[in-house]
């Protein structure tokens, strides 16, 4: 069974049974955290809505979709699959564009690239309606603005680098004294299969047609695939390119990965 499956075939389980599916708050922080001693840059961070314990923090430029893609494989990595994911409007998590005609007539919705990420794996995308709706994720960045930047600055810390390397040790103490026990102690989350492809699902994707040679173009590159790591013949196909977190590209016929 594939992930997708095992995460709706455990919702339905988990709404037969009365119990309420998991919800993780996610969003992103633009603040200077490091009061001046560097420049402003994003804490990428989420909360279980259920026991309002930290289950990722990062430091990034920006709030951005390799953000989003690597705290949701760290989550699943730690922890399985939540049931949904609670969010903003923001671009990144949701598509703004409306259903062309086309979209109409296959039932499609137009999704983000992350957003299609959440839905490939069965997860719910919630877009909340605003910040205050958000309640548990806004009041996490209240309290980190103050603790976390008064910590940071206790430690000298002067760069980013510095601290990401310094959230781990803050993570497990913020948890040790503000995460409460869950309500329901059935636990929601989905584990990973064994051996799962990370970089087929927690990846940023783009279809392309196999030419005649079998090759593709991606960003002004052309791509050979490889004969030995093909089933068959490709030629005329569509295959899909797909980027991690950390920019590696990999081609896919289907869930195959090629060379």
């Amino acid at each position: 069974m594939g992930a997708k499956a095992k995460v709706v075939v455990h919702r339905i389980r988990r709404l037969r049974e009365g119990a309420e599916g998991m919800m993780v708050q996610v969003d992103g922080s633009l603040h200077d955290w490091l009061e001046g001693r560097a420049p402003k840059f994003c804490l990428m961070g989420s909360v279980d809505d259920a026991t309002s314990g930290v289950l990722h923090l990062h430091f990034r430029p920006t709030e951005d979709a390799n953000g989003y893609l690597c705290m949701f494989r760290d989550i699943a990595v730690v922890y399985g699959l939540s049931m949904s994911y609670y969010h903003d409007k923001h671009t990144i998590l949701r598509s703004p564009k409306k259903p062309t005609i086309e979209d109409e007539l296959e039932g499609r919705t137009p999704m983000s690239h992350v957003q299609k990420v959440m839905h490939d794996l069965g997860i719910e995308s919630i877009a909340a309606h605003s910040p205050q709706a958000k309640g548990r994720i806004e009041r996490l960045w209240k309290t980190l603005q103050d603790r976390l930047v008064k910590e940071m600055r206790l430690a000298h810390i002067d760069t980013m680098e510095q601290a990401n390397a310094f959230l781990p040790g803050f993570i497990k103490r913020y948890n040790a004294r503000f995460a409460v026990e869950a309500a329901d102690t059935d636990t929601a989350w989905v584990a990973l299969e064994k051996g799962c492809d990370l970089d087929y699902y927690f990846s940023m994707q783009e279809t392309r047609t196999v030419k005649a040679d079998h090759t593709v173009s991606f960003e002004g590159k052309t791509l050979q695939i490889c004969a030995k790591s093909r089933t068959r013949s490709l030629v005329g196909q569509m295959i899909t390119v797909r980027v991690n977190p950390e920019n590696k590209l990999n081609l896919y016929d289907g869930k195959n990965r090629l060379d």
